[in-house]
């Protein structure tokens, strides 16, 4: 592949970018953006790459990106990333296509006897003996003109992984392991995967929601409810509308007056009475909800219990990274502490059909073990 790019600053440049793309069999892409004081992050360029050439999308300049869409949603182009879901979150958003046809260099390296988690630097050199400088990493890349360096390490973030890809494929162990792959692989064209998050469900990320009873959860619903919309509608984060602490407070407190929403301890004197009022007209909903319209409780393990599974935790583990070995894949594929854990308490349970690693080519780890 030849090693110069080309930046694309125009939409009919784009046009003819995205119409070459088509005629591809895999296109390598990446993106750059800046994420810190918006609820969605702002695309500052597109990396593509192909067979016979690179090109560097300036998404500053070029505001309408659909041309892309055709590209990113056809079944029949390869598109090749290296952790996958962020990247085509972004862009699913910026083109209005849903992807389609994915491979992840970071997936399928944990198929391919390496580092399910490695970053691609680190995976280049391993798999290719490609050294990348990644002197950019913290570059601003909304600010114009981009620099020679900054286009380079831009380039360096595609050019090698159609090889990549063919290296990884070659490197894996049988024709059942890449089946394996091939299965997770085909997650990644489940639309869910980008869209937004359902409002109603973001209580279940606050930090602390897991020590709350019913009706504090209730409240914290609605709460996480009304936050998300509101970030959402002003492109702010989360924690600039309220922080998790705040809505913590507030599902606990329950204030129902104005009076009392301003005595909780370091709520802002600034917000504004109309959003207090909408803050205490979402808990007034959780409050007016019947017992059974609360959410349930997390059903945590007290401290003794969890240390009591965490021997046969330990045991399925180890269980499952011996059978990895046979296969030569990372066994932070099949399973996290978190997922032995929850595994073992389904066991227990008599639950266990029901859980992920129960389910497609993870049942191969866990099948024949038992308590």
């Amino acid at each position: 592949m030849n090693d110069e790019s080309e930046l694309i600053t125009t939409g009919e440049a784009l046009e003819r970018v995205a119409e070459r793309l088509l005629k591809a069999e895999a296109v390598a892409v990446d993106t750059e953006f800046f994420w810190e004081r918006t609820f969605y992050p702002v695309l500052g360029l597109v990396q593509l790459a192909a067979g016979d050439g690179c090109w560097l999308v300036d998404a500053v300049r070029i505001r309408d990106l659909r041309a892309l869409g055709p590209v990113l949603a056809s079944p029949s182009i390869v598109k090749l990333l290296h952790d996958a879901p962020q990247d085509l979150g972004i862009l699913a958003r910026a083109t209005g296509a849903l992807p389609r046809s994915v491979f992840d260099t970071r997936l399928a390296a944990g198929f391919a006897g390496l580092s399910a988690t490695c970053s691609l630097q680190a995976l280049l050199r391993e798999a290719l003996g490609i050294e990348l400088a990644k002197s950019e990493t913290r570059s601003d890349w909304l600010r114009r003109p981009l620099s020679a360096n900054q286009l380079r390490y831009a380039a360096d973030d595609v050019l090698h992984l159609i090889p990549l890809r063919d290296t990884l494929l070659a490197r894996c162990a049988s024709d059942t392991v890449r089946a394996w792959l091939h299965e997770d692989l085909a997650r990644l064209d489940d639309p869910a995967m980008y869209q937004d998050r359902d409002p109603r469900l973001m209580y279940l990320r606050v930090k602390g929601s897991a020590r709350l009873g019913a009706r504090q959860l209730a409240l914290l619903r609605e709460l996480a409810d009304w936050r998300e919309q509101e970030a959402r509608q002003r492109d702010w984060p989360r924690a600039h509308v309220l922080s998790d602490d705040l809505l913590m407070a507030l599902a606990t407190r329950a204030p129902v007056s104005r009076e009392a929403f301003r005595d909780i301890p370091d709520m802002p004197r600034n917000i504004p009475d109309e959003v207090v009022a909408k803050i205490l007209t979402a808990l007034t909903r959780g409050l007016a909800l019947p017992d059974s319209e609360c959410p349930a409780p997390a059903d945590n393990l007290d401290v003794s219990a969890k240390r009591a599974l965490k021997p046969t935790s330990d045991r399925l583990l180890a269980h499952i990274s011996a059978a990895c070995a046979a296969y030569a894949i990372d066994p932070a594929l099949v399973a996290s502490r978190a997922d032995a854990d929850a595994y073992v308490q389904s066991l227990a349970n008599g639950t266990a059909a029901n859980h992920p690693l129960a389910q497609g080519w993870r049942k191969t780890f866990t099948m024949d073990f038992t308590l």
